[in-house]
C-alpha cells in the first residue's frame, strides 16, 4: 500500500514537473516576442524604423482647433454668440405682434442656405485672445496673427477668430465638436489614412514621403467598441477615392513629421450622417509619431464656400440652435476675415487660414501591387 502510494506521489510529482516546465517554455517565447517587438520599436535612442521603412496610419479623430480656457474669459470677454432661436426672437419679439411664416421664419431660412456678404444687423463676437493652435502657413509674423501656447509667434487661424466664442464649436460638449469628432470613428466614408515610407528613422529623418489614401474598411476596436485598437489593415479604395491619393515629401524631427504645403487637400466628412467635403488649400501636416499612434495639426487655408455649405448640409436650423450657431452671421464672418486666395474678378479673399486637431492609429495598408503610388 506504501510503494502504491509512494509511486502515485512520485507521478503527481512527475505531472508538475512537466507543467512546470511546459509553462516557463510558454512564458519564455511570450518574452522572446515582446523582446523582439520591443526592439523593433524602443531602442536607446527612441522608436526605430518601422518594418521595410514603412508605417501607415488611419484617422481617428478630427475637430477643427479651439483654444479655450475654462472660463473663456481671455478669448471671449464679450461673452458668446447668440444663434437662431436668439436672433429670431430680437427680429419677431412676441409681445402681441403677430407674424406670418414667409416672412420670418422661411425668410431667415432662405437667407441661411443662400447667404450673402451685407452687414450684419447683430454684432459678430470674434475671439480677441492673443493665443490660438495652428501653423505659420505665410511664413510671416503679423499684428492679426496669434501666438500658440508653445510661444511660437506668427499662428495663422482665422477660422478660430470666427469659432472661437460660438459654443457649437468649443469642447467637451459643443454639438459640432462631438458629431464632428464621433463620425470619424464610426463610418467609412471619412476613413483617410497616411502612409510614410522611406522611413529610417521614427525620431529623425530628414526625407520621407507621405502618401494619403482614402480606406475602405471600419477600424478596428476594443470589445467595448469605444476605443479604436493599433494593428488594423485597411483596403485603399482605388474607384472612387483614386482622385484623392496624393504625396507629398516631409521630414521628422525629434518625432515630429512636417510635410511640404499641397497645392490643395480634400478631406471626406461625415457629420450627422450626411456625407460632404472640405477642401483645404496649401494644406501641411504636422504629426507626432509613436509605432502606435500620430497626432498634431493639419492646417492650411480652408475654402470658404466649401465650409459653410458643408456646415448647413450637415446640420439642420435645428442642430445649428442647438449649437448657438447663427450660418448667416458666421458666413459674413467668414468672408470678412478670409485671408487667402483672392477671387480673380473681385479681389476678395476666398479661403481662411486654419487648423484641425486630428489623431490617428497606426494601420497596415493593403495595396494591390502596383496599384499605389
Amino acid at each position: 500500500m506504501l510503494s502504491v502510494t509512494k509511486s502515485a506521489g512520485e507521478g503527481a510529482a512527475a505531472a508538475r514537473r512537466v507543467s512546470a516546465s511546459r509553462s516557463a517554455r510558454v512564458l519564455g517565447s511570450l518574452l522572446g516576442c515582446l523582446a523582439m517587438v520591443t526592439a523593433a520599436f524602443a531602442g536607446d535612442n527612441g522608436p526605430a524604423a518601422p518594418r521595410n521603412g514603412t508605417i501607415g496610419y488611419a484617422m481617428t479623430d478630427l475637430y477643427w482647433a479651439i483654444y479655450q480656457t475654462p472660463d473663456a474669459k481671455a478669448e471671449c470677454p464679450k461673452g458668446f454668440n447668440d444663434g437662431p432661436r436668439e436672433q429670431y426672437d430680437v427680429l419677431y419679439p412676441s409681445k402681441g405682434k403677430q407674424y406670418n411664416v414667409v416672412d420670418t421664419q422661411l425668410k431667415l431660412e432662405a437667407e441661411t442656405w443662400m447667404p450673402t456678404t451685407t452687414p450684419d444687423s447683430f454684432v459678430f463676437k470674434e475671439v480677441t485672445g492673443k493665443l490660438s493652435y495652428g501653423l505659420n502657413l505665410d511664413g510671416k509674423t503679423t499684428p492679426e496673427d496669434f501666438t500658440h501656447p508653445d510661444g511660437t509667434a506668427g499662428i495663422d487661424n482665422q477660422l478660430y477668430r470666427a469659432l472661437g466664442c460660438i459654443i457649437g464649436f468649443r469642447g467637451p460638449d459643443g454639438v459640432e465638436y462631438i458629431f464632428e469628432n464621433k463620425a470619424i470613428a464610426q463610418s467609412r466614408y471619412n476613413r483617410t489614412m497616411i502612409e510614410i515610407t522611406g522611413v529610417d528613422s521614427l525620431v529623425n529623418d530628414d526625407d520621407v514621403r507621405v502618401t494619403i489614401y482614402r480606406g475602405l474598411d471600419r477600424l478596428l476596436t476594443d470589445a467595448t467598441g469605444n476605443k479604436v485598437m493599433p494593428g488594423g489593415s485597411q483596403r485603399i479604395d482605388l474607384r472612387w477615392g483614386k482622385n484623392l491619393i496624393q504625396q507629398l515629401r516631409g521630414k521628422i524631427a525629434h518625432g515630429v513629421l512636417t510635410t511640404e504645403p499641397a497645392r490643395e487637400m480634400v478631406i471626406p466628412w461625415m457629420n450627422l450622417g450626411v456625407p460632404t467635403v472640405q477642401v483645404i488649400r496649401d494644406m501641411r501636416f504636422q504629426l507626432k509619431l509613436t509605432p502606435t499612434s500620430a497626432e498634431g495639426l493639419i492646417a492650411g487655408y480652408a475654402d470658404v464656400d466649401t465650409w459653410y455649405k458643408q456646415l448647413i448640409r450637415n446640420d439642420s436650423t435645428h442642430h445649428l440652435s442647438n449649437g448657438q450657431i447663427s450660418g448667416i452671421s458666421l458666413y459674413k464672418a467668414l468672408r470678412r476675415l478670409a485671408d487667402a486666395y483672392p477671387d480673380a474678378k473681385t479681389g476678395a479673399n476666398t479661403a481662411i487660414s486654419s487648423a484641425l486637431d486630428v489623431k490617428m492609429v497606426q494601420v497596415f495598408i493593403n495595396c494591390p501591387k502596383d496599384s499605389c503610388t
